[in-house]
């Protein structure tokens, strides 16, 4: 079993790349629970379905099917990795039926260094960048592309001034491809925890000024029930974010539900609300006073939400009615940026409740005596509507809505 680094987001994720007919093999063995009735599905020697399904048992160390004379029957891991070769390559045959308007049969033809080759270019540049991603020398990527083009009967790159460029079918089919990749990741966890050990992956993109308390709570209880757990966050704003959700690169989006409408890939579900309210340092003049105005705001200088983030819409909002607008030369909307500059200056934010909520108890920020007029943000998890959870994963979306309701009665 080959591996190779899937990265488009700065998140390094050894994904599993089975030789695909192998794959097809047990999947058919597993079908027909014969191997003799695989390999004249597949049209090969009972011998050669045989050795497929042996080396892939023997990468796994696992044996996926008990021999009898009756038949060939699954064993529980070899159940939840047929489970998982089936979706794997269901979304093989889906994306060539879109490439090829509806026919799907050449993706039996598909080899391991075809999607790795693809995937290594998606991610690269130059034809050097996407070897060394690849994990093969040049002239192979450069053979193993030229057969992949013949094999769709169109071009899946162009070379530019700029470096390589996927074309649309090249860039469809890669995302696709790394997407149906994840579904060997995790059948790799599943197997390992019918040893009672939880120890797989949850890959989260966490947005600024997301909740931070609530998904770092989850995560310490997450792992202190599963201490093999391995939890890998990454920050970034939802654009990115969204992306890599949508190839596959994370499991989730952690903050503010914002889908566009022409998406219908990934599904919301909604955790808690999240008022807005206005934060100065503690001690600034305006936490004395027993109101706040709009006058008091127009006076003081503000750290503004980044452009296109709905806190940014709420804050144009406050003083859309007003000829004068606050003096606003700082944009962003990193926490740990707002902290620190509020903690030395006089200077507003806008940002919602439960987000500093340490800050306050710690006396670093106060929030000020206003009353928004615009609703809550509501906040939750975006995940692949077709995405099935590992055992992990499906423990850790448990912990994060018990502390979502818990947080919603307090």
């Amino acid at each position: 079993m080959t591996t190779f680094t899937h990265d488009p987001t700065g998140i390094s994720e050894n994904v599993p790349l089975p030789n695909l007919r192998h794959l097809r093999a047990v999947e058919a063995v597993g079908r027909h629970n014969s191997i003799g009735k695989a390999a004249l599905e597949l049209r090969l020697s009972q011998p050669a379905v045989t050795q497929a399904v042996a080396k892939v048992e023997a990468s796994l160390g696992r044996n996926l099917f008990q021999r009898h004379q009756k038949g060939t029957v699954l064993t529980r891991a070899g159940e939840f990795y047929l489970n998982r070769v089936r979706r794997f390559l269901d979304q093989c045959d889906a994306a060539f039926a879109t490439v090829m308007g509806g026919e799907p049969a050449r993706a039996r033809y598909l080899t391991s260094a075809q999607v790795r080759s693809l995937i290594g270019i998606s991610m690269s540049t130059t034809f050097s960048q996407a070897a060394h991603v690849s994990g093969i020398s040049t002239s192979s990527l450069h053979r193993t592309m030229r057969d992949l083009e013949a094999l769709l009967g169109q071009p899946v790159y162009t070379s530019s001034p700029f470096g390589l460029r996927m074309t649309d079918t090249g860039a469809g089919l890669a995302r696709k491809l790394a997407l149906a990749l994840r579904e060997m990741d995790a059948a790799l966890d599943e197997i390992s925890s019918l040893d009672g050990s939880e120890s797989g992956k949850i890959l989260i993109g966490a947005l600024p000024m997301s909740g931070a308390y609530l998904i770092g709570a989850a995560i310490a209880r997450l792992t202190e029930r599963f201490p093999k757990a391995r939890v890998v966050v990454t920050n970034a704003p939802y654009a990115i974010l969204f992306n890599s959700l949508r190839n596959g690169a994370i499991d989730m989006i952690f903050g503010v539900l914002r889908r566009p409408d022409w998406d219908m890939e990934v599904t919301e579900i909604p955790l808690f609300t999240d008022p807005y309210c206005i934060v100065a340092r503690s001690g600034h003049p305006l936490a004395a006073q027993a109101e706040v105005t709009r006058s008091d705001l127009l006076r003081h200088d503000w750290i503004a939400p980044g452009q296109g983030t709905p806190r940014r819409r709420e804050y144009d909002a406050l003083f859309e009615d007003h000829d004068q607008r606050p003096n606003m030369l700082i944009e962003t909307s990193s926490l740990s940026t707002i902290r620190a500059i509020l903690a030395c200056s006089n200077r507003l934010a806008l940002v919602s409740r439960h987000e500093i909520e340490m800050d306050e108890q710690l006396n670093l920020l106060t929030v000020l005596p206003w009353v928004p007029s615009f609703p809550p943000a509501h906040k939750g998890i975006s995940i692949r509507s077709n995405w099935l959870p590992t055992p992990i994963q499906t423990q850790f979306v448990g912990i994060l809505k018990e502390s979502a309701r818990a947080l919603e009665n307090d």
